[in-house]
């Protein structure tokens, strides 16, 4: 990897058009492909922080389904490849990880090094740090196609979902086609 890829992307996401957030009026993300297998994340919400549920900081740890909360995604896949990987960070700093054979198919935890997640709060924005290793499976490719999204739960339990690029009527990051950053 030489020097160029490793240009810093700053992203700013879109709440779908199906669900309403009345807490957050922006989400912007940063990222960057330090290394082959190496990311670095923040990811910044802006808003009233107060009308947003945000899991208490916790032991950092694998944890299942903490797309039903607030939480940070990232997808990663090869190009012209149709197995993909999928990140979820929380403001816990609990996460996880899967891999894909295929649009939403397949899916099985993947063995990766534990990401370090820094968070942020106060009354007016929430940051979250993410520095994350790939699996080394993905060294070899100069360039990774990556969708970025979160979601967003307010203290009421309704969530709003985030995303670069929304491609269906009801919100789904696991679209291919709304991976359409190359890293």
């Amino acid at each position: 990897m030489n020097e160029t890829n490793k240009k810093q992307h700053v992203i700013n996401l879109g709440c779908h058009a199906a669900s309403v957030c009345l807490a957050v009026n922006d989400i912007q993300v940063v990222i960057q492909r330090l290394a082959p297998t190496r990311l670095e994340l923040s990811y910044v919400i802006k808003g009233d922080m107060s009308k947003v549920s945000v899991p208490q900081l916790a032991v950092g740890a694998r944890q299942d389904e903490l797309w039903r909360h607030t939480c940070a995604e990232l997808f990663v896949c090869a190009p012209d490849n149709d197995d993909y990987l999928e990140f979820n960070f929380s403001p816990s700093a609990q996460w996880a990880a899967y891999g894909f054979t295929r649009y939403r198919q397949g899916m099985h935890p993947i063995e990766c090094t534990h990401p370090i997640i820094a968070v942020e709060h106060s009354p007016h924005h929430l940051k979250m740090d993410v520095h994350l290793e790939l699996p080394p499976s993905l060294a070899a490719y100069p360039r990774l196609r990556v969708g970025l999204s979160m979601v967003i739960e307010e203290n009421a339990g309704q969530c709003s979902y985030w995303a670069i690029k929304h491609v269906a009527q009801a919100p789904d990051f696991h679209r291919p086609e709304s991976f359409v950053v190359n890293v």
